[in-house]
């Protein structure tokens, strides 16, 4: 099972802001969309469909099976019939646009079509509503009143027909002897065709008697009552908790996420190369196990004491374990150097140093017992070094010069830097003789330690412990 993320107070800060910033567009988006709906005039008006014949809704469907109220709706959204609304309101346009202002649907389980008109003002919207309406139920009428009369027109000329067909087998007849044996057949022809006749004319008087209703208006026009969140100060306040909810569920998935690079544990890095020296609590204790371990792992380090130890994590951060380290070297009667990069007066007074713009005597002043720091110049004119200029002189050779100088006067030098990768960082890393790596489980990256590793590597410079830190 995966650790979870260590929520820090700058993912705090960042989930802050996105949670702000993600509830105030909400809420604009909500407000826009509400003032937009409210320029939408709308209205409804709802029909009921009888079967009817030439419709797609017709007698021959089944009673269950209203599918065909999905083409009926179709057809209502139909060029004829939008062109005959246009006509009827004496509207301008043409049918596709009068079209894009038109919804239907149909109700389930029902014979029932919706239909919802847009219009520039309510007196349009309603009239467009009312209008399809009516103009769609004439427009059923006259498909079953052609369908009626067409079903009529062909069995009537085949009833002519028949009966022209019967007068002439009766005339035959009518020639012929009782006893002819040529009578039979054409009185058996003759019953046949009255049979004829008479299914062709009960078809005929059932077709006449088909319904013309199409169907009802049930509701007229009428406009659309406004939802709850039509008002903008609502629905703003919804799109603001909605998008609040949002972010701050993606925080809380991000929150319990860890990315596959992230070191969730020190023991992780075993076999990383540089040795884990154990995992501190801040604030960090010089009398610490850890730190004793550090401090007797800097000084075992090469046959002689390394003179400059530099200790940071490997990202842009300010190493915690310093001052500790510092005061545990102290303790230990080792005369130490300590070399805060990460304070402006420490980085004046080494710029000072590289620029050979003053000596060690000049800027190392003593700080309590076995341990000494660095002042700027009292008119040093670099106090206020711009952090790129500083970066510019670490990477020069001075940079090692002066860190050799300063160690001539101490058993140690301690440099805290404010993160090997940084411009200052990666010069430190050619210019000490080792460095101490700084690790924060769930916030460093296995890659930036590589990084570092990998450009110690390149230098005479040991790497000689990775210290994590529970911050």
């Amino acid at each position: 099972m995966g650790q979870l993320r260590r929520v820090t107070p700058r993912f705090i800060a960042v989930a802050a802001v996105a949670a702000v910033t993600a509830s105030v567009l909400g809420a604009g988006v909500g407000t826009m969309w509400a003032r937009q709906r409210d320029h939408q005039h709308t209205a409804t008006a709802v029909i009921m469909l009888h079967p009817s014949e030439g419709n797609a809704y017709s007698p021959g469907g089944r009673g269950d099976d209203l599918v065909n109220l999905e083409t009926e709706a179709q057809l209502l959204q139909s060029d004829a019939v939008a062109r005959t609304v246009l006509t009827t309101l004496k509207e301008s346009g043409t049918p596709a646009d009068l079209l894009a202002a038109i919804k239907v649907g149909v109700p389930p389980n029902t014979q029932l079509l919706d239909i919802t008109a847009r219009g520039p003002d309510d007196a349009t919207a309603v009239a467009r509503a009312s209008a399809f309406a009516k103009v769609y139920l004439d427009y059923r009428r006259s498909r079953t009143v052609a369908a009626i009369a067409d079903r009529t027109s062909r069995l009537e000329a085949l009833v002519k027909l028949r009966e022209s067909e019967r007068n002439a087998t009766v005339k035959k007849l009518d020639l012929l002897g009782s006893g002819d044996p040529r009578r039979g057949p054409l009185d058996q022809q003759a019953q046949e065709l009255i049979v004829q006749i008479s299914s062709l004319r009960a078809q005929l008087a059932a077709v006449q008697a088909v319904g013309l209703d199409p169907g009802q208006v049930v509701t007229p026009g009428q406009l659309t009552a406004p939802g709850p969140w039509a008002s903008p100060m609502r629905a703003g306040l919804l799109g603001g908790v909605l998008a609040l909810l949002l972010t701050l569920s993606v925080v809380v998935v991000r929150s319990g996420r860890i990315a596959p690079d992230v070191v969730r544990r020190l023991e992780d890095l075993a076999d990383a190369g540089p040795t884990p020296l154990g995992v501190l609590r801040a604030p960090v204790r010089a009398d610490s196990d850890v730190i004793a371990h550090a401090r007797s792992v800097v000084l075992a380090a090469g046959s002689d004491r390394p003179p400059v130890v530099t200790v940071a994590p490997p990202a842009r951060d300010k190493a915690l374990t310093f001052a500790a380290l510092v005061e545990s070297f102290a303790r230990a009667r080792y005369e130490v150097v300590s070399v805060d990069l990460t304070r402006p007066d420490d980085v004046a007074a080494m710029a000072s140093l590289v620029l050979q713009e003053a000596v060690v005597d000049d800027v190392l002043v003593e700080d309590g017992h076995f341990r000494s720091r660095l002042r700027p110049l009292a008119d040093d004119s670099t106090a206020a070094v711009d952090p790129a200029a500083f970066g510019d002189l670490a990477a020069s050779a001075e940079m090692g010069r002066s860190l050799a100088e300063l160690a001539k006067h101490a058993d140690l030098v301690l440099v805290r830097s404010p993160g090997f990768g940084t411009a200052v960082g990666r010069a430190l890393l050619a210019a000490s003789t080792a460095v101490l790596i700084e690790v924060r489980p769930g916030r460093c990256r296995r890659s930036e330690i590589d990084e570092v590793v990998a450009a110690a590597a390149g230098t005479d410079t040991q790497v000689v412990g990775l210290l994590g830190v529970d911050a």
